[in-house]
């Protein structure tokens, strides 16, 4: 039986795997087909004339002439030609191919001539890091300051509209002193100003969908783990970060619109949003598909994938402007880095595969996506750079947090079921144990009252027996007509106890059949009834009862046992020009019950034991100890609370909260 199961799982991880692959490759295929800068290119006429549309947009790839080292302006051409580099734009990316130094920073120039006619609007997309524009000898301006003497980075797509009559020359300097990429690194895109600015607002709109979806994603997650009891799960933990550090790593276009002078700082943020973002997905993979004896693998990972997120932040702080040869070696690390980082998660997820795990297709499928797309970035850069769409590394990184959605979804639609049918089974285990407990209370009910039934008998033949022989005075001498009195005493006391006994089987047998009840007319007439009897005594019997309809869920003949108990231990221990006090108030939800004297008070060391059972106040006055806890028995009953608080001298009150019904 495993086999047939580790025979099927593999079947179904190769099916899933070649799948994703074939799709994958297709979409790739579909955008690089019809949104690639490399093919939806300005023609090059014989004369390396760069023909530029009418109508539309292209982009400015092929034809440039590079002149590195050197900040050339327009006066600079009159004279001759100069030694230059025949390349597309891309080929370079940056000038440590002409440094033995391998140094990348410089300055550079690139020229490039057009032919064409009318109004366009030249869009120069993420010049690294300064740069200016000359169109036909004329200064158009650009991002930052490229002088040596006067540097000023400034990373932001600058738009430059110009007319074309004829041949056209266009000539761009740039200079870089702070990042490893550098000069005409992203192919320009010319075009009439309609089309450039519908092609600005399609890219827009599609990042800030990518951007707003994550983000609210992002949130979502990390304010649900901030509550109590989610923050146990460390999976909607990371799957947060994951969402929050693509959010990081999407947002460059809309800060390259606005421009930010930071770069050393702005591409630290994006490599480490990019690196940590593969940390939090291993973490994710790690959690959801690994045994937890897996330790040293779960730590090394840790370690070398902090440690890269850590790199990333001090290579362009530290090493680079230290050891600049080092540039050649940093692209490739960090791209090989996220191609094994891929690679680890596709082997992790297959493993759950094998191991039979819950949702762990939707997860191959979408790190095979990502490493699909990983590699595609790495082996068609200079082949592949999009117009409109997201480049295939971002996709890969957006169908992973896609993913994880559905699957932390399906995830929590599992436990729900999961959760529901616990409760179900739970709900009617409670049920049969209920219905178990309840008959064995009512069968103990039933035989304590027979016992007592039984014993009561004989204990009254006992003390009519004694108490015959003692009052005939049958020959009894002073000691037995003395052990007779003592006989008669004992029996009194325990029908006392039997009598007790009764009424605590009274209390723990069948459940209170609860009603609703207008507490204001059921009070009124406990007042009414009680009055009489505890005018007898000597104290004054007030009420105080608010107009507010009060209704509960009540056994109306316990519930009046209840209070009777409270009111006549008031009446025992409050002197006759004292007085009593029955009130009835409604708070929100709870209707409040307050029964007051002004009788002797109960000692404060006394309170918490007045409704233990057996326990009394009453010293030698007798008493059994058992209408406190009786009461405190009902009232629980009824789902409410009672208290007590008193003082030495003063009185004593008690208040009962019931919960109100609409």
């Amino acid at each position: 039986m495993k086999r047939i199961t580790l025979s099927k799982s593999v079947f179904q991880a190769v099916l899933v795997i070649a799948g994703t692959i074939v799709l994958t490759l297709s979409v790739l295929w579909a955008v690089t087909c019809y949104d690639n800068k490399y093919i939806s290119k300005a023609a090059l006429a014989q004369d390396h004339l760069a023909m530029i549309p009418e109508k539309g947009y292209c982009a400015l790839v092929d034809g440039w002439e590079f002149y590195p080292d050197a900040l050339l302006v327009p006066d600079d051409f009159l004279h001759g030609t100069r030694a230059h580099y025949d390349t597309w734009a891309g080929e370079y990316p940056n000038l440590s191919l002409f440094h033995e130094n391998r140094n990348p920073f410089g300055v550079s120039t690139w020229r490039l001539h057009l032919q064409g006619s009318g109004m366009v609007t030249l869009y120069l997309q993420e010049p690294l890091c300064a740069a200016r524009v000359y169109v036909n000898g004329q200064c158009l301006g650009g991002p930052g300051n490229v002088s040596d003497e006067d540097y000023t980075p400034l990373v932001r797509d600058s738009f430059f509209s110009f007319s074309l009559e004829g041949e056209t020359e266009l000539i761009i300097q740039t200079a870089n002193y702070s990042h490893y990429y550098g000069g005409i690194w992203y192919a320009p895109v010319i075009g009439d100003a309609d089309s450039i600015g519908r092609l600005i607002a399609a890219r827009m709109i599609l990042y800030g969908m990518l951007f707003f979806s994550t983000l609210t994603l992002s949130l979502f997650c990390i304010g649900l783990w901030l509550r109590r009891k989610n923050m146990a799960d460390s999976v909607i933990f990371y799957f947060g970060l994951l969402n929050l550090s693509f959010v990081l790593r999407i947002g460059y276009p809309f800060l390259r619109l606005a421009g930010l002078p930071s770069v050393r700082m702005l591409y630290a943020v994006e490599d480490a949003a990019a690196l940590a973002g593969v940390f939090f997905t291993v973490q994710i993979i790690f959690r959801l598909f690994v045994p937890e004896g897996w330790r040293l693998l779960k730590k090394a990972v840790r370690m070398f994938s902090l440690g890269m997120c850590a790199l990333v932040v001090i290579f362009p702080f530290l090493l680079l402007p230290a050891f600049p040869g080092l540039i050649r070696l940093y692209g490739p690390l960090l791209s090989w880095y996220r191609l094994c980082m891929s690679g680890l998660c596709i082997g992790l997820t297959v493993y759950g595969c094998f191991m039979a795990l819950p949702h762990t297709g939707t997860a191959l499928a979408a790190a095979t996506a990502n490493g699909i797309c990983l590699l595609y970035s790495v082996l068609t850069i200079g082949y592949y750079e999009p117009f409109i769409g997201a480049y295939p590394e971002e996709y890969g990184t957006f169908c992973m947090a896609a993913a994880f959605a559905v699957l932390l979804v399906r995830r929590g639609l599992a436990m729900m079921e999961e959760n529901r049918k616990l409760r179900l089974h739970l709900q009617e285990e409670v049920q049969e144990k209920t219905a178990h407990l309840q008959k064995l209370l009512e069968e103990r009910g039933q035989l304590i009252a027979e016992l007592g039934h039984d014993m009561k008998s004989p204990l009254t033949s006992l003390s009519n027996m004694a108490q015959i022989i003692r009052l005939n005075d049958l020959l009894l001498d002073e000691d037995t007509r003395k052990r007779m009195l003592h006989i008669e005493k004992q029996c009194d006391i325990l029908s006392e106890r039997l009598k007790s006994i009764q009424e605590i089987a009274a209390q723990t047998n069948a459940p209170l059949r609860l009603e609703p009840v207008l507490l204001n007319t059921f009070l009124a007439d406990f007042y009414h009834n009680c009055r009489p009897i505890i005018e007898l005594y000597g104290p004054n019997f007030l009420d105080n009862i608010t107009p507010r309809p009060c209704r509960v869920m009540a056994n109306q003949e316990q519930l009046f046992r209840a209070l009777e108990n409270l009111l006549y231990n008031a009446a025992d221990f409050t002197p006759p020009d004292g007085k009593i006090t029955l009130s009835l108030t409604a708070e929100e939800s709870s209707a409040v019950i307050v029964l007051s004297d002004t009788g002797c008070g109960i000692p404060e060391a006394e309170l918490p034991d007045i409704f233990r059972r057996s326990y009394t106040t009453r010293g030698d006055k007798g008493g059994q100890g058992l209408g406190l806890p009786i009461t405190r028995t009902i009232i629980l009953a009824h789902a409410g609370q009672i208290e007590v608080s008193s003082k030495e001298g003063e009185g004593t009150t008690f208040t009962i909260r019931l919960p109100l019904i609409s």
